[in-house]
């Protein structure tokens, strides 16, 4: 596992949205992201979280696939309407242990998505991947710069 000190994207404070409707795993991940030098913020359920993007600008967010109201899948169907957001890397996470059933799922009905994890995690796991999707997102903007 990499240190959280050699992290590349700890010092420029990605701000993070973590939309679920468990509030242990919130709070969990929240505390993690922050401990990793992330700014991280929460939403109870996809209806929250819209209300949220509206207002700010994530670098990444971080969504249950199965939510009360507006679910991971159609929050980002409609999140991906918006110019600011058409891009914005996804990690998807679901209690569901299938990680494959979950990935073709998703990538039927928003293409592109490339961040699955199944829940519970492992911490490094979910840093790891948090941090590629970030890095890539930075790739991305530093070639159309």
């Amino acid at each position: 596992m990499k240190e959280f000190s050699s992290m590349p994207c700890k010092r420029s404070k990605k701000r993070i949205l973590i939309a679920d409707d468990n509030k242990d795993f919130l709070i969990v991940t929240q505390s993690l992201l922050e401990f990793a030098g992330f700014r991280a913020e929460t939403a109870k359920d996809g209806e929250e979280a819209l209300v949220q993007i509206k207002k700010l600008k994530y670098d990444l967010l971080v969504l249950g696939a199965v939510m009360p109201r507006i679910d991971g899948i159609r929050l980002l169907q409609m999140v991906r309407k918006s110019r600011r957001y058409a891009e914005v890397p996804v990690l998807f996470v679901s209690g569901y242990s299938n990680k494959g059933r979950l990935a073709t799922r998703v990538q039927e009905k928003v293409p592109k998505v490339k961040g699955y994890l199944p829940i519970p995690f492992k911490n490094e796991g979910f840093l790891e991947m948090v941090t590629a999707l970030l890095e890539k997102k930075r790739a991305v903007e530093v070639q159309c710069n």
